[in-house]
Order: structure tokens, then C-alpha cells, then sequence
């Protein structure tokens, strides 16, 4: 999967207009966080068919930042689910192992999407 950072002068209309055309090309956003500061409004987004939104993005007019590949932990699958303090567990992982977090936010299926410095070092730790 593929994260996408989007910087837009803070509008109500942004993510609504991300979202439309995205489902309407028939990408499906799986995970999102957005912050707005004073007139800025960071969207951070993963999708599967990274080919796809890109093209729909850039041909709508709409400025990408960054594309960036992420670990995405399955927290049913490593059986965290529910499980307080399992979160800062994970972060103390990956910091006692060099991995800078530099982004992350719930996706769906009971996900977590990572923006790390070192995916792979970070999927050998964690999977």
C-alpha cells in the first residue's frame, strides 16, 4: 500500500473532492488522517492502486507532497486488539530498533498504518 500526504489551503471541500474522485475511479481509501493548522490542511491517505490515484489526483489539478510506501500492522493479527499499552509497546519497538515514525493513523479492518524510515526493517521487527 501506498500513503499520499496532500497540502491544501484548509477547505471543507478538499476531502470530500479527494474521496469523490478517488471512488469514482474506483479506489477505495483503506485508512485517513487529516489535521489543519491556521490555513494548511494535511491529508495523509493509504491506498492499494497507488497507479490509479495518482493519475486521478494530478489529473484533477490537485498538488501531491509526498507517496510514500508504509507498514500496515494487522492488530488483530499480532493479537492486540483492545490491549492497553499494546501501542506504545509497538513504538518502543521500532525506536529501540533505530525506526523513526514520521506519520501513522488507523485504517480499516482493525489496521494501523506506519510512515517509517525503514519499512523493511520495520515489517521484519513487527510481522
Amino acid at each position: 500500500m501506498k500513503d499520499f500526504c496532500v497540502e491544501q489551503y484548509d477547505n471543507p471541500e478538499n476531502p470530500a473532492l479527494i474521496g469523490e474522485l478517488l471512488g469514482a475511479a474506483g479506489v477505495n481509501i483503506e485508512g485517513l488522517c487529516l489535521t489543519t493548522c491556521e490555513e494548511l490542511s494535511v491529508i495523509h491517505f493509504v491506498v492499494e492502486d497507488a497507479v490509479t490515484a495518482r493519475r486521478v489526483l494530478e489529473n484533477s489539478g490537485i498538488k501531491i507532497r509526498d507517496v510514500s510506501e508504509v507498514f500496515v500492522l494487522s492488530k488483530d493479527q499480532k493479537r492486540i486488539t483492545g490491549k492497553p499499552g499494546s501501542f506504545g509497546a509497538i513504538c518502543r519497538a521500532l525506536a529501540d530498533h533505530g525506526i523513526k515514525i514520521n506519520f501513522g493513523y488507523p485504517a480499516e479492518n482493525n489496521r494501523f498504518v506506519f510512515g517509517v524510515d525503514d519499512v523493511a526493517k520495520a515489517r521484519e521487527l513487527l510481522e
